[in-house]
């Protein structure tokens, strides 16, 4: 049993294709270039400001967590900081690569992003902590070692915290002092992508939805962690392990009643009580989604905008080809995108053409924004966070 990153996997499959023998006949990927375009708008950056040295070359997917007044973000190394979402103006900062169990450790390892409670703020690491802070002060309430790595986002109930480990457990503790209060058995693994599935809420908190590396989507009780259901995104099928690889990493999406789900080496799934529609679309990065349509971008950097109603493909954009994009978001008219080289796209939602572009961070972006009131909040993989707008000043 044993869990590798894909990254890995396509190193070691790169140094096949050096030899002068060929193994085995694959395409060759090619990395587009940067598209050149005439920027329709240029957007307005309200402030910036940095945390920490961000993720640095590690597979890390931090993004901020945004309130009505405040901004949370945290880097890899264990720095935690709360900005004023107005100025960007640090309010509050702790170190958690100061706690004693990050002693002998590179660092405090931080990878699972950055969740809001009710007073709390939560991070998992891959040291296997997950830290409580205190949203008003920054002062640490609680921590627990559930003894495995965590690389997603919490998820904050009302009297609980529930986080997925890479073994494929789902534990919740309590938002009290963070004692466990229930745990999924470990599923049983082989090769895999490194990365696992934030959960969700749904029916109002008494269920919690998540995807699995077996290629599933389970639903259990938030109350015990029974399991209630379970459905196939991603039917493992090929000619040797890598093409095996049937992963859901990607959040899964409840909106208006419906469940839109994506697997690696899978299919995009609408489900929904007496129907349903399905579309063949691999991909390990969460969904965008609007009004009337979900965008997704698969394997090769392709994005794709499909109607929620129907499963109808809408438009599908290949300028951005094996460039690491970031899953997309929607911010007024538009879809977002980042891409390895640290540009942010703004996508025409109705075309799909690029319409304006720029370059934030030569460290790259390898997570989407978080968009909140008509602002997108960017983190790059340096450390660097970015409050965006199109919003003319004095509005």
């Amino acid at each position: 049993m044993f869990r590798k990153s894909l990254l890995l996997a396509g190193i070691f499959a790169a140094s096949l294709l050096t030899q002068s023998c060929s193994l085995f006949e694959r395409d060759v990927y090619v990395v587009a270039d940067v598209p050149e375009i005439q920027n329709q708008f240029e957007p307005r950056i309200l402030w910036k400001t940095s945390v920490g040295d961000g993720v640095d070359r590690f597979y890390s997917f931090l993004v901020p967590a945004v309130s009505d007044e405040k901004v949370f973000v945290a880097s890899r190394d264990g720095d935690v900081e709360c900005l004023e979402r107005a100025t960007g103006k640090t309010l509050w900062s702790i170190d958690l690569s100061d706690e004693e169990e990050n002693d002998d450790r590179r660092s405090a390892r931080i990878s699972g992003g950055v969740s809001l409670g009710l007073d709390s703020l939560y991070v998992t690491s891959e040291n296997g902590y997950v830290y409580a802070i205190d949203r008003s002060d920054g002062s640490l309430k609680w921590k627990n070692n559930i003894g495995y790595e965590m690389m997603s986002r919490p998820l904050a109930l009302a009297d609980r915290v529930v986080v997925l480990t890479t073994d494929g457990q789902l534990v919740a503790l309590s938002d009290y002092d963070g004692h466990k209060l229930w745990s999924t058995p470990k599923e049983e693994q082989s090769l895999t992508l490194r990365g696992t599935s934030s959960p969700i809420e749904i029916e109002r908190g008494k269920l919690i939805m998540y995807g699995t590396s077996q290629g599933k989507i389970s639903i259990v009780d938030s109350e015990t962690g029974m399991l209630v259901h379970s459905f196939i995104v991603s039917l493992p099928k090929g000619s040797n392990a890598i093409e095996t690889i049937g992963d859901v990493d990607a959040m899964p999406l409840f909106v208006d009643g419906q469940l839109y789900a994506v697997g690696y080496h899978g299919s995009l799934l609408n489900i929904v009580a007496g129907g349903g529609w399905k579309k063949e679309i691999s991909s390990s990065k969460d969904i965008g989604y609007d009004y009337s349509d979900i965008f997704v971008t698969d394997d090769e950097g392709h994005i794709h905008s499909v109607s929620r109603s129907s499963g109808e493909e809408r438009w599908l954009n290949r300028d951005l080809s094996y460039r690491g994009v970031t899953g997309p978001v929607s911010y007024r008219s538009y879809v977002l995108v980042g891409d390895m080289d640290g540009y942010l796209y703004w996508l025409d939602n109705a075309t799909g053409t690029i319409v304006s572009m720029d370059d934030y961070d030569g460290s790259g972006l390898n997570v989407a924004p978080v968009v909140y009131d008509d602002v997108a909040y960017l983190q790059t993989r340096s450390g660097k966070v970015y409050a965006i707008t199109l919003k003319e000043d004095g509005e």
